[in-house]
């Protein structure tokens, strides 16, 4: 049992980071126009700060479920950042995870207007 993202928190993941890879040494962009005219394309990633289930990187148990799924819990990463916090959690823990996201979405918000 997986405690997914549903799309609206994945919508909102994505564009509080402007649709921006969170990781500060990648700020690779996520977003953009594919050949046809009428489609984009995606190759960002709501990922789980914590895990979306046991055994998962930085799974806390202490969690609900609800909490597990909300967008708190989330950070918006490239694909390739996103294998990389999970390939390696002692390296990426939890609270430098928050930290990226933080500093991504206040980079994002001076970048509106």
């Amino acid at each position: 049992m997986r405690d997914d993202f549903n799309q609206d928190t994945k919508w909102v993941l994505a564009h509080r980071a402007n649709l921006i890879c969170s990781n500060p040494h990648c700020e690779a962009s996520t977003g953009g126009p594919q050949d046809d005219p009428s489609k984009a394309l995606n190759i960002g990633v709501a990922a789980h700060i914590t895990a979306a289930s046991p055994g998962g990187a930085r799974y806390d148990s202490t969690l609900l479920p609800e909490q597990r799924s909300a967008a708190m819990n989330g950070i918006w990463l490239c694909q390739n950042c996103a294998k990389l916090v999970d390939s390696d959690p002692s390296a990426y823990p939890s609270e430098l995870l928050h930290a990226w996201k933080t500093m991504r979405e206040i980079n994002a918000r001076n970048s509106i207007g």
